[in-house]
Formats: structure tokens, C-alpha cells, sequence
């Protein structure tokens, strides 16, 4: 209950994302607005301050911000902290990836990868290009092979193969959507049964798909690997991991071997901190640590809050927090989808809608579910939109 609080929310953006439809936003099939939610509207009660940690002094129990908007320096008091700050996307050290790749973790990453494929087509279409230069802007390679790298290329592929044909009929045969995994299959979290039919299912499509193959730099035109080959590419997107955000990094407490994730115990409870709390992606609990996905962080936040609730009224907390796993859900293109379920494995048509549908229920506010569901209509009905802005 909020009003029994006096709770701030410090976050550089004033709305909530749902993180796992960016992909289709890229391609157009939801609309970016569809799929977030102002922070305010939702958490009426809570004082939202649009701004960023930047570190937190223990000892006076104040955390130092910084005002998104504004640049402004403030501090803030706490009886309890909670560090829900995400991960950033992992570049490895590897040279090139954050001046010439994309990545996916945001509304302004899904509006630049989406102008980045419409670009180059525009680009492409150049008359008196060399025919190797229009190969080179026509594809499109994704690095790493996990969900983000998959449904990013499923729905690349979906908007080049459903619209940009009609849009591009000469150019849009020759574009390739190439993913490039370092381990030996795709989706090393999903089944393996469910690794195997993506694989095919991407054959089928046209999606080609690189295994075991180590990205040694990111150039200006393409890929380079460490056996020395050089795959040419018009746009590289980057989804091969998370890190911590500096943030984390500054708090100097204990990290995670794997991720440098901050390590608490089973309550969720960071070492040695009293009153201070990490969850989501953050965070690593447990040995090996939980994945780094919606669903833990969604579970965490609901313990949390229980938790939080019982303090307050100055009842013990006896129970450690316990994910329960619910099952990964995955879109691989052409209408179909993986759902890697504790029950059932399940792929192809109906787990497209079992995903469809498992989506819309998560939706945060009734507005979002009805804007995504009139997306989908508006999609199906008259095709995705292909201005560039």
C-alpha cells in the first residue's frame, strides 16, 4: 500500500517499457508508444523524480542522483534502498561494437535499428551502386543467438519478406538477415529439441545462421571473426549479453564472477548493507545465479514488496524468496514461435498464438493491452508502416 509509504522513484525515464515486444516494435508490428506506460499515471501516490543514481554514501544512508532532464546534482535520504537499475548490454571489450553496432535495450535502440534497415534499403537503392556494395547494405547481421538475437532477426526478416518486397521487389530478394552465435547452438536456454527447430525453421525462412563463430572486432562495413573471415554488412546489431551498469560498478560490493551482477543473499538482501535490497537484472541470487529475464524480475518485485509490507509492521520474514519458473517463450518468424514450457515443449502455429496471448495478459495497463491488440489488427490488416522518422 503506497500510502502507508513516503516512496521516491529515481529513473532516467518517467514510463515503464515492456521490454519483450521491443523486437516486434522494431519491425513495426506494435507501435512504440503501445507498449509503454507513464510512470506517473501507474504509481499515482509514489513521487516519480526523473534522474539516475549515481552513488550511494552508507554511512549517511543518502544516495547522490543526478536530474535526466535537467543535469542538476541532488541527494536523497532512504530508511530502505532498493537497487532495481537493469544491466547494460555487454560489449566484451571486443573493438568496434560500441562505435559501429546497435543494440536493443531501449525505445531510442528499437527507433534506431528500425531506421537503420530502412536506411539501408534506401541507401541500397543508389543506381550505379557495384553489385558486392548493394550486398553489403542489403544484410543484416545479428550477434548472439539468444532470444533478443533471434526475435530481432525473426522480425527483421518478417518485415523485409511481408513488406519491403512490395516496397523493394529488386532489392528485396538479395537482403540477407545472418545471426552469429559463438556457442554451438541457438537459444542455449530453450530446450534443445526447441534449438534445433529454430534452426531449421530459419533455413526454411532464409535467416542464415552462423554457430560457433567468435567475433574478434566490429568494423565499419561488417564483421570481423577470429579465423580471419570478414562477413560484409550493411547494419550489426549487438545482443550477446548483459553487464553492469556503471552505477553497480561504483558501489564497489560484491559482484557476481559471471555478469558482475551484485550479489545478495536469499531475501534479496545486499550484504552487510542493512536496509538495502538488489533485484531484477542486477542482481544475482542463488548459486548458479537466476537468469536475467522479466519473469524473475517480476517475482522479485512482488517478494520484495511483501517483504517491504511485513517490515513495516514490524512482522518477521521467515520465507526466502523462491522463483518459480513459468517457461520462456521465444518468436522465430513467419508466424511461429517457441514455448519452452515446464510442462510441454511446443512450436510452430499455436504456440505463436499461446505467445500472442501470454504477451497481452502481461501488458501493465489495460491501455496497453488495447493499443497492442489494435497494432496487431492494424498490422494484419493493412501491413506495417514503412516511413522513415
Amino acid at each position: 500500500r503506497l500510502e502507508s509509504w513516503d516512496a521516491t522513484l529515481v529513473s532516467p525515464r518517467n514510463y515503464f517499457l515492456f521490454t519483450p515486444l521491443l523486437p516486434s516494435a522494431v519491425a513495426g508490428t506494435v507501435e512504440l508508444r503501445s507498449i509503454l506506460e507513464p510512470a506517473r499515471r501507474r504509481l499515482r501516490g509514489l513521487q516519480v523524480i526523473e534522474g539516475a543514481a549515481e552513488s550511494v554514501d552508507w554511512e549517511a544512508r543518502q544516495v547522490s542522483c543526478v536530474g535526466a532532464v535537467s543535469g542538476e546534482r541532488f541527494t536523497l535520504p532512504y530508511d530502505v534502498l532498493v537497487i532495481a537499475v537493469g544491466a547494460a548490454v555487454a560489449d566484451y571489450g571486443i573493438p568496434g561494437v560500441e562505435e559501429h553496432a546497435l543494440k536493443l535495450a531501449s525505445i531510442e535502440d528499437a527507433r534506431a535499428v528500425r531506421r537503420g534497415v530502412l536506411d539501408q534499403f534506401a541507401r541500397a537503392a543508389i543506381p550505379g551502386l557495384a553489385p558486392d556494395k548493394v550486398e553489403q547494405r542489403l544484410t543484416f547481421a545479428i550477434c548472439g543467438g539468444g532470444p533478443t538475437g533471434v526475435e530481432v532477426a525473426a522480425e527483421i526478416h518478417d518485415l523485409i519478406h511481408d513488406e519491403l518486397t512490395e516496397a523493394y521487389p529488386d532489392l528485396a530478394p538479395r537482403a540477407r538477415v545472418v545471426v552469429v552465435e559463438a556457442m554451438e547452438r541457438l537459444l542455449t536456454s530453450f530446450d534443445e529439441a526447441l534449438s534445433a527447430y529454430t534452426l531449421a525453421h530459419f533455413g526454411r525462412e532464409g535467416i542464415e545462421v552462423r554457430t560457433r563463430s567468435t567475433v574478434r572486432s566490429i568494423e565499419v562495413e561488417g564483421v570481423r571473426f577470429e579465423d580471419g573471415q570478414f562477413l560484409p554488412a550493411g547494419m550489426v546489431l549487438w545482443a550477446a549479453g548483459n553487464a553492469p551498469v556503471s552505477f553497480v560498478a561504483s558501489l564497489g560490493e560484491p559482484a557476481s564472477p559471471r555478469g558482475g551482477r551484485l550479489v545478495v543473499d536469499d531475501f534479496l538482501r545486499l550484504p552487510n548493507r542493512p536496509g538495502v535490497y538488489a533485484l531484477g537484472d542486477c542482481a544475482a541470487v542463488g548459486e548458479p545465479p537466476l537468469p536475467a529475464t522479466a519473469q524473475v524480475a517480476q517475482q522479485q518485485g512482488t517478494y520484495l514488496a511483501r517483504v517491504l509490507e511485513r517490515w513495516r509492521r514490524g512482522t518477521p520474514v521467515e520465507e526466502p524468496f523462491h522463483f518459480k519458473a513459468s517457461g520462456m517463450l521465444a518468436y522465430i518468424g513467419g508466424g511461429e514461435a517457441l514455448a519452452d514450457l515446464p510442462q510441454v515443449k511446443w512450436s510452430g502455429r499455436g504456440a505463436w498464438l499461446f505467445w500472442r496471448s501470454v504477451y497481452l495478459t502481461k501488458l501493465v495497463s489495460p491501455a496497453n493491452k488495447v493499443k497492442v491488440l489494435f497494432d496487431w489488427v492494424k498490422a494484419r490488416l493493412f501491413g506495417r508502416d514503412l516511413s522513415r522518422f
